[in-house]
């Protein structure tokens, strides 16, 4: 795009200057002869750009046919008109009204230059920030099967309208003599041209939110400084949540009813407690019902004074109602997509959270400084006294959608009816983390009952290709699971696509519920590239986790806690890839980790496998699995899946939080005092 709009400003260049020496030699004739001239150029810079465009088109479906896939989809590719040649065709009109403005054709030909740059690059994006100024920037989201471009798509085309009107006006008024701006067309043309430009201009940068980095700092900063004392303040605990959701996808809006039954789980009675809100969700009702009556809440972040103290296993319920609704103007959250077809939430983390956030904090030592912020609050060490498991809940939660659509949320679907055309989807769960998502999509489902667990694969109608190879996998996967590391836990086994609009990862499960992104599961060739099974990589591992972190256990947020829940996910991975394929292919799988783990370590560092953080994702996948492939190959696969079921058994809820070390014990346990050693190199050097 930017190489066809640089063409353009050279070619036209070259072709305005040139026609007006030709014409340099008339006098009355020469205005309007060269006028005519002038749109005539303006058309063949069309022309070009049409080309232009379609030799991109061509070479697109070339590709697809080199690549074996000869499924041509001409209504794609037809937008490359829409996203390519009529801002081309904008590029070319404001590279003629440059030419007309300035009399040097070489200061011309370097302020269209400097224009272009600006105006359609990556580098121009960070200076030219208006939304209104952006109609030369091409779309800024790629391409979903299940969504289309959304509603950027309607944006863009606003923005280049916007644009067209700015550049015909531009157009006009230069061609315009003394007599011509006497005429009343000439001021009812100018009128017109203005309002329209207005009303387009301000439908465009409606609800238009600037995004002020220095504002968000501050906003940080006072939050810190506000609330910090609460970090240590007794906070009562979530025990139970209620809660309706109704999605609005073709409005790209949705709102939240919700009910808390809370508890004073401490020691200690609690007086104060504090209440946030996510940022950009319209709080309309938050209500806190207390034995002395009710208090309300209507800030992000506010401290609720209790009249009488909450004491000790004392419960109250706390209800609200949010609204969230996004506009392309201001894009959308990537782990909250709620979008016109394959929305993906989760939700969890917009709900209204208890007590201070530590994640709020910022990173940055030297603005820390600057603010006299102090220390950041550091990881709890591995070595700190263990805490109660007694965080989890029970979830009650109503989803509806729009009529063509289908709601998958985490647990068990208990209920599904109609209400005035939408469909309405009840899910219910116990003992869970707080920790739930919702997708909604037009679906074609596939199910199987396979050893009294339902197995149910929802997806895009298109996107078929590898469904059975799925339900194979998560069969497999159910089966070496349950044999070595205990039931599954639930009646459903669940996986959904949800649109590329969610960005971030491949696949995530939750409670009997894995939700896995169109661009890497369900529409790739796993034939492809040395033939890697991606399905495998990413149903086998997110499946893992309905034993390693997100349902059963739910490990101590402290240093190590990934190794028990990603590190254990990449070994029953690696332990399928060899019972699929055979150890060669296991190996060549290890030997990969081996290198990403040599090559990111030398950037970010290295840490204990037991001391792992959520910041070092290449210590607790690829380092990871490798510990554990070698521990296999020391002490047997039988023995390391024996130290992984004790380890369940022992430390699932409500049993306390498990820590990383907790596992280690077990695998000392099984292992011969000659291996030790060898361990202890693996996981705590």
């Amino acid at each position: 795009y930017v190489l066809g709009a640089l063409v353009l400003v050279f070619y036209g260049n070259d072709l305005y200057w040139r026609s007006k020496n030709s014409n340099f030699h008339y006098i009355e004739e020469s205005t309007s002869n060269f006028r005519t001239k002038f749109w005539s150029i303006w058309l063949t810079l069309i022309g070009l750009s049409f080309v232009f465009t379609t030799v991109l088109i061509l070479e697109g479906i070339a590709f697809q046919l080199l690549y074996k896939y000869p499924i041509i989809e001409w209504n794609v590719y037809a937008r490359t008109f829409l996203f390519t040649t009529f801002p081309l065709i904008l590029i070319g009109g404001f590279t003629l009204f440059f030419q007309k403005l300035i009399k040097n054709k070489y200061l011309a030909l370097a302020l269209s230059g400097v224009f272009v740059l600006l105006m359609t690059t990556s580098l121009g994006k960070s200076i030219v920030k208006y939304p209104l100024l952006k109609f030369l920037h091409t779309i800024s989201f790629d391409y979903s099967d299940m969504n289309g471009f959304g509603s950027y798509e309607n944006a863009y085309i606003q923005r280049l309208l916007f644009g067209f009107a700015l550049v015909l006006f531009l157009l006009y008024f230069i061609h315009q003599n003394r007599k011509s701006v006497a005429k009343i067309s000439f001021w009812l043309v100018t009128f017109c041209g203005l309002v329209f430009a207005f009303f387009l201009g301000k439908n465009i940068i409606s609800n238009y939110v600037s995004k002020d980095k220095n504002q968000a700092e501050v906003a940080q900063v006072n939050y810190e400084k506000q609330f910090r004392n609460f970090q240590n303040k007794p906070q009562p605990t979530i025990i139970n949540v209620t809660t309706r959701v109704d999605l609005f996808p073709s409005r790209n809006a949705y709102s939240i009813k919700g009910n808390y039954i809370l508890e004073n789980k401490t020691q200690e009675p609690i007086t104060k407690i504090l209440f946030n809100f996510s940022d950009d969700f319209e709080i309309k009702k938050a209500i806190l019902n207390t034995e002395n009556g009710t208090i309300s809440i209507t800030n992000q972040y506010q401290i609720i004074q209790l009249k009488k103290e909450l004491i000790p296993n004392q419960t109250i319920t706390f209800e609200f109602e949010l609204y969230y609704h996004w506009k392309p103007v201001n894009g959308h959250q990537s782990f909250n997509a709620i979008v016109e077809n394959g929305s993906f939430m989760r939700i969890s983390r917009y709900y209204p959270q208890i007590g201070y956030d530590a994640s709020n904090e910022i990173e940055n030592e030297n603005i820390r400084k600057q603010y006299q912020l102090g220390k950041r609050t550091e990881i709890t060490r591995l070595k700190a006294p263990k805490v109660l498991n007694n965080n989890f809940i029970s979830l009650d939660m109503t989803v509806s959608t729009e009529a063509d659509q289908t709601v998958i949320g985490v647990g068990e679907l208990t209920k599904q009816w109609k209400e005035d055309s939408r469909n309405v989807f009840q899910y219910k769960v116990d003992a869970i983390p707080f920790r739930f998502a919702i997708s909604s999509a037009n679906y074609v489902v596939k199910k199987e009952n396979y050893k009294e667990k339902n197995v149910e694969v929802y997806y895009h109608p298109t996107h078929f290709e590898n469904v059975a190879h799925l339900i194979k996998n998560a069969k497999i996967t159910m089966d070496y699971c349950e044999t070595n590391f205990g039931n599954y836990p639930f009646k459903t086994i669940r996986f959904a696509e949800i649109s590329g609009f969610t960005q971030g990862f491949n696949a995530t499960a939750y409670p009997a519920t894995i939700y896995m992104s169109e661009n890497m599961s369900f529409h790739c060739n796993i034939l492809a590239d040395n033939q890697q099974d991606v399905i495998n990589e990413l149903a086998g591992h997110e499946l893992a986790h309905l034993w390693w972190g997100n349902s059963q256990i739910d490990p101590d947020e402290r240093e190590g806690d990934l190794m028990l829940t990603e590190t254990l996910a990449m070994y029953t991975e690696l332990m399928l890839l060899k019972k699929m394929y055979g150890m060669p292919k296991a190996k060549e799988s290890v030997a990969m980790h081996q290198s990403i783990f040599e090559s990111e370590k030398g950037f970010s560092g290295d840490v204990p496998l037991i001391k792992v953080t959520g910041d070092l994702t290449h210590v607790c996948y690829s380092k990871g699995a490798v510990a554990m492939f070698k521990l296999s190959e020391l002490i047997g696969e039988e023995n390391v899946n024996l130290a992984l079921k004790n380890f369940l058994s022992k430390h699932k809820y409500p049993a306390s939080k498990p820590i990383s070390t907790d596992f280690l014990e077990e695998v000392y346990q099984v292992a011969g005092k000659k291996f030790h050693r060898k361990i202890a190199e693996l996981f705590e050097k």
